[in-house]
């Protein structure tokens, strides 16, 4: 079962308008290749912290979600979780729930206003971060997301602020960089494209935010 149904979208002034429309087709369309031989997990991140990447998360789940696909969003970032503002919802049970205390995945998922999208919050976390960060229970989650969603939309801290990321992203299919113009610094962009490279984790678009 779901949790209580959240009556509001992502407010369309948070869209970033900076973000082309010819960028979020490029990811979309190979976003629908992968969907094409099944279930598909995707990680969203940056090289560093940029405070528009939750909101260009949460508008290619709500485009997909538009498209009929079945859409799990999740908030991964424990540090500056920011996905339950944005959908006005509850963040007392979330993603440490199904990971910390193994209760079911669509007991924690919350349903939202547009029809075939779900947002799984971090939730509370009473002990320590790295905890969740464990190879053997991302697996477990990862199966589970496969197995009830059609796309999952993972929201993660950026890569150079924290090394863990990189072992989510092994249980993806492929990962969307988002980079900010004027900000982020050829020299960060680079070094998350060769943490990235080094693990074998395929880049499936680069979002570049202008502004």
């Amino acid at each position: 079962m779901f949790r209580k149904k959240n009556k509001n979208k992502i407010p369309p002034h948070l869209i970033p308008e900076s973000v082309s429309n010819e960028q979020t087709r490029m990811i979309r369309t190979n976003l629908d290749q992968v969907l094409q031989e099944g279930p598909a997990l995707v990680m969203v991140t940056s090289p560093d912290e940029m405070e528009q990447k939750p909101t260009i998360s949460s508008n290619l789940a709500v485009a997909f979600a538009e498209q009929g696909k079945k859409v799990l969003l999740v908030d991964v970032n424990t540090a500056k979780p920011s996905l339950h503002r944005l959908f006005t919802i509850s963040n007392t049970t979330g993603l440490t729930n199904v990971i910390l205390n193994e209760e079911p995945l669509l007991m924690n998922c919350k349903e939202t206003s547009t029809p075939g999208l779900f947002v799984l919050p971090v939730g509370a976390l009473s002990i320590s971060a790295a905890e969740l960060w464990v190879t053997s229970k991302l697996k477990k989650i990862a199966t589970s997301c496969r197995e009830e969603f059609d796309l999952v939309i993972f929201e993660v801290p950026a890569l150079l602020t924290v090394s863990d990321p990189l072992v989510l992203a092994n249980q993806c299919d492929g990962i969307i960089l988002v980079v900010e113009g004027n900000k982020t610094k050829k020299e960060a962009a680079l070094k998350a494209k060769e943490y990235l490279n080094r693990t074998n984790n395929h880049i499936m678009g680069v979002i570049y935010q202008t502004g």
